[in-house]
């Protein structure tokens, strides 16, 4: 089995080494850029590309395990689907690299099949700012879908294919182009480069496709990216991780963390006699006994308790008669959350 093939994984389709290698030699990255990549897996790609220069690097990944293995290679990174969760500003990136899931899309509005690599297109050329440089690597086959909105919208485009040893995985090219408005010529030209890549993967004549692993001369000047007002980079999606870190400098924390971890001296006090069991009814429903205990056991724990009043139904017999009796009473339910070993005890 080829190498890429035996990653693929939930529509993982992860760039090479040697792609992403070839393809940061034909870009020149300034420090003060910020690069994208809306389905960075485990942000190998993004990491070889960015190389020495001190640009900061963002990447999205709905799949939990490599968006955490993705942090410790990019400077930026959400658990995100990358389509529908995030929220990010608009022509905020010098580069976005794009190789998204390969699969049906669905239907456009005008009720045509559309393939995914098209609609991952439409929805994140936003984020690439004008002059900004796009790496799209998509199978051959899909290049139709997305040769429309290219023709009109991007200059200065290069089309290669993957080296021979890797291209028959998955028929992949890579498209590279800068977002900008062309003229008549270069949409003439751009339409010309893409039937001409077209027609060779029609026609089998693959040669006319040259490949990221041959020698060029062509460079791709990545531009600055510029300070942005109210910068946005997030995700709809709730990351626990994320949301602990933000939830120890919240104001909100520090008064719920008064009540649920009461102070040293709090802890120390202690009633003159036993308590009764109708005391301790009404300091759980008052909810005065609830925050952290040490069990006697040394386990630390967080006791919240409840009371709802109740009813015991009895009898008594006489000579002459049944005596029915309802006598009130409190059912009292203590819950602690115990953090060695994370588990909920119930006392009833």
């Amino acid at each position: 089995m080829a190498r890429l093939e035996s990653q693929v994984k939930m529509g993982f389709y992860p760039t090479p080494v040697e792609v992403a290698e070839h393809i940061g030699k034909m870009l020149k990255i300034p420090d003060d850029a910020r690069l994208l990549d809306t389905c960075c897996g485990e942000g190998e790609a993004l990491s070889i590309l960015v190389g020495q220069s001190a640009a900061e690097t963002y990447g999205v990944e709905l799949n939990r395990p490599r968006m955490t293995l993705a942090k410790t290679r990019l400077n930026h990174v959400l658990w995100a689907d990358a389509l529908y969760d995030c929220i990010c500003s608009k022509e905020a990136f010098s580069l976005l690299w794009l190789n998204p899931p390969y699969d049906t899309g669905g239907f456009d509005a005008d009720q045509n099949k559309e393939r995914l690599e098209a609609v991952f297109l439409k929805r994140h050329w936003q984020y690439l700012q004008e002059g900004g440089v796009m790496v799209y690597i998509i199978p051959w086959s899909s290049l139709e879908y997305a040769a429309s909105m290219l023709t009109k919208n991007c200059r200065n485009l290069t089309i290669l294919k993957f080296p021979d040893d890797l291209f028959w995985d998955f028929n992949q090219i890579v498209l590279i182009c800068v977002k900008g408005r062309p003229n008549k010529a270069e949409i003439e030209r751009n339409q010309a480069i893409l039937n001409s890549a077209m027609d060779a993967f029609i026609d089998g004549d693959l040669d006319q496709v040259p490949s990221t692993n041959m020698d060029t001369e062509i460079v791709y000047d990545v531009p600055a990216s510029g300070d942005l007002e109210g910068f946005t980079f997030r995700s709809v999606r709730l990351d626990p991780e994320q949301a602990l870190e933000k939830l120890k400098t919240s104001p909100v924390w520090e008064k719920a963390n008064i009540q649920m971890f009461p102070s040293t001296l709090a802890k120390s006090i202690r009633p003159l006699t036993s308590l009764r069991e109708g005391h301790l009814a009404m300091l759980l429903a008052s909810g005065m006994m609830n925050g952290e205990v040490m069990g006697p056991d040394g386990r630390r724990l967080v006791v919240k308790g409840s009371v709802t009043k109740g009813v015991i139904n009895s009898t008594e017999e006489t000579d002459t008669a049944t005596r029915y009796i309802r006598t009130d009473c409190y059912e009292i339910t203590v819950r602690a959350l115990c953090f060695a070993p994370v588990e909920i005890i119930t006392i009833r």
